[in-house]
């Protein structure tokens, strides 16, 4: 019987240490052999996959690419201070828990700089088991400190508590910055550097955002982590860490053309103003580089609605221009040598063909050509119009740079077959068709009505190339794109944008530039006599229709200061009502006494 027992204990046994010794041997191999192999359907290796397992992490960049203005201030990507708050160690007596009389003041004075009451800083993080950077109330984004208040929390000592860089892609305010574009969620992207594959990655969705998306990719997150045990307590003497990746080139850096302050002022301007509907225009006159760039209704690029269409680009959307279409007429005329500076003409207020008439019905009586683009007489010009055939104005037009993309592009440029940060930028039209060549049509649209259609950024523009003599410039908004470590990797130069049609004489373009100070001193103008520096342009009002009612488009654009010309400005009000002041000219004149200042003239 005895016998019997023993064997069957041996047995016991040995079957025991044979599956210790399998088990040991298969976590041997798990140990030694495994941990560095990939884990099927993962980027991770075993040993990665359990480490991963147990931290807790926020991100604190995404890895993007940043956009900075003129002078290197951020425009997308600026990295701010933010409060991390990270799970406690399971302990009797946390640094901060509800109850916890000890250290009660370093928690208070972390709620007085966080600008909440202590309970909600208490009911918020009692018990937190994932990473958060405490919120904005408004913006319900990462709340940024400023330095004082960073060094101020770092010296409370509490906790689990850290401040830490966080990249703000966007200040979440709405602005006029329609170029700058907006992300959304890359539903079919895999997210790459996400183990669990839960991290939705955003990519650009507009603007520059958009056309840059290639460049601006990162090569993954930045991240800062904590390990935790099976109950979400951060382990016991483990330390919060940051991981990122490390490249010395990525991400890119590229800097703009804009001036972020003055960008701002003009924002602010037309917010004073009320301005509903338009944009606003600053192009540099000696390069054609944009400035500034304001487009109306404002958006927020962290809170877009698809349906609102506040994101559109009104600086690149085609209006109806109304006299400023003058300038186009005044020079096809000149060209063809059908007119000159001093014809007269007799204006009753009314034109015979065609139902056209001078503002109010009011006539000028005899002026001659330069007067009549002073006061922007419609009878002169629609004299002009039925001695033009419409291939003179349409060709005239193309080549000042109307009627076509004008925008800077560049082939195979940074790997790409085709840059082209203006992207939205609409060409505008002068005739839908030329055939058969309608005089009524050349009419209408010799005074900016009808067909013709001009963006605000091809209106400044042409300024510009008026101020070229008429060779018609690209407008830029990239200049440079730099590494990581500040090192360039392109230069983007400006270039011209020519016209297969050719381009108007030098000396048709200083006429017309003389004509423009005529409008300030003695035309449409005059409010503008004023302004700090002396100035010259031409206004515009166009007659549209919006669902069924009569609207006008207000414009006004032109340079200053006029002896030593350094910025070209074009003003597009859209949508107001008939008969309302014409804020586009009180508009220009503040503008430009805001680049007067910040000139420092």
């Amino acid at each position: 019987m005895h016998k019997v027992i023993h064997k069957r204990i041996f047995w016991g046994l040995l079957i025991l240490s044979s599956l210790l010794a399998v088990l040991i041997l298969r976590l041997a191999w798990v140990q030694l052999l495994l941990k560095n192999q990939p884990v099927p359907g993962a980027e991770y290796s075993l040993a990665q996959m359990a480490e991963i397992q147990s931290e807790r992490e926020t991100v604190l960049d995404s890895g993007r690419g940043r956009l900075y203005d003129r002078s290197g201030k951020p425009l997308a990507g600026e990295t701010v201070w933010a409060a991390a708050f990270f799970p406690q160690e399971e302990q009797p007596a946390a640094d901060i828990s509800p109850g916890a009389e000890a250290g009660t003041e370093p928690q208070r004075r972390l709620a007085a700089i966080l600008g909440v009451p202590y309970e909600q800083l208490q009911s918020r993080i009692s018990g937190v088991k994932e990473p958060f950077l405490w919120p904005s109330a408004t913006t319900k984004t990462p709340q940024a400190l400023t330095p004082q208040q960073a060094q101020e929390v770092e010296h409370l000592g509490l906790g689990g508590v850290r401040v830490l860089p966080f990249s703000r892609r966007y200040e979440n305010e709405a602005s006029g910055r329609q170029w700058l574009g907006y992300m959304s969620e890359a539903s079919k992207t895999k997210a790459k550097d996400s183990p669990t594959g839960l991290r939705t990655p955003l990519t650009g969705t507009d603007g520059l955002e958009k056309t840059l998306e290639p460049l601006l990719q990162g090569v993954g997150h930045t991240e800062a982590y904590a390990q935790v045990d099976a109950r979400g307590n951060r382990l016991p003497g483990s330390p919060i860490k940051v991981k990122a990746p490390g490249n010395p080139y990525y991400p890119l850096s590229i800097y703009t053309t804009i001036d972020k302050q003055l960008q701002a002022g003009i924002e602010q301007l037309v917010t004073e103003a009320g301005l509903k509907e338009g944009a606003v225009v600053v192009l540099d006159t000696k390069n054609g580089d944009i400035q500034a760039m304001v487009s109306l209704p404002f958006y927020n690029p962290g809170h877009v609605s698809p349906e609102g269409g506040e994101w559109n680009n009104r600086a690149l959307q085609a209006a109806a221009p109304g006299s400023i279409f003058k300038i186009v007429t005044a020079a096809a005329a000149l060209e063809a040598g059908i007119t000159s500076p001093d014809e007269k003409f007799y204006c009753s207020g009314h034109y015979d063909k065609f139902g056209l008439s001078c503002q109010n019905g009011k006539g000028h009586g005899s002026l001659t050509l330069a007067q009549g683009f002073a006061v922007s007489c419609n009878t002169v010009f629609a004299s002009l119009a039925e001695r033009l055939s419409g291939a003179q104005l349409q060709a005239t037009a193309l080549a000042l740079g109307l009627g076509r993309d004008v925008g800077w592009q560049a082939k195979d440029t940074l790997g790409l077959p085709l840059l082209r940060p203006l992207a939205g930028e609409q060409p505008g039209t002068i005739f839908t068709t030329l055939l058969p060549d309608d005089g009524g049509a050349r009419v209408q649209t010799a005074i900016g009505q009808r067909d013709a259609r001009v963006t605000p950024l091809q209106a400044a523009n042409l300024v510009v190339t008026l101020l070229h003599g008429g060779k018609v410039r690209a407008p830029r908004i990239l200049q440079r794109v730099a590494f990581r470590n500040g090192q360039t990797l392109k230069e983007l130069p400006g270039h011209l944008a020519p016209a297969s049609s050719g381009e108007i004489s030098d000396s048709t373009s200083r006429l017309l530039l003389s004509w423009m100070r005529l409008v300030v001193t003695e035309g449409t103008g005059r409010r503008l006599q004023d302004a700090h520096w002396p100035l010259a342009g031409k206004s515009g009002t166009a007659q549209t229709l919006v669902k069924g009612a009569p609207r006008n488009n207000q414009w006004f654009i032109g340079y200053g200061p006029v002896d030593h010309p350094r910025y070209a400005v074009s003003i597009a009000v859209e949508n107001v009502a008939p008969g309302s002041a014409h804020t586009a000219t009180k508009l220009f004149g503040q503008v430009f006494d805001l680049l007067a200042a910040s000139s420092g003239a």
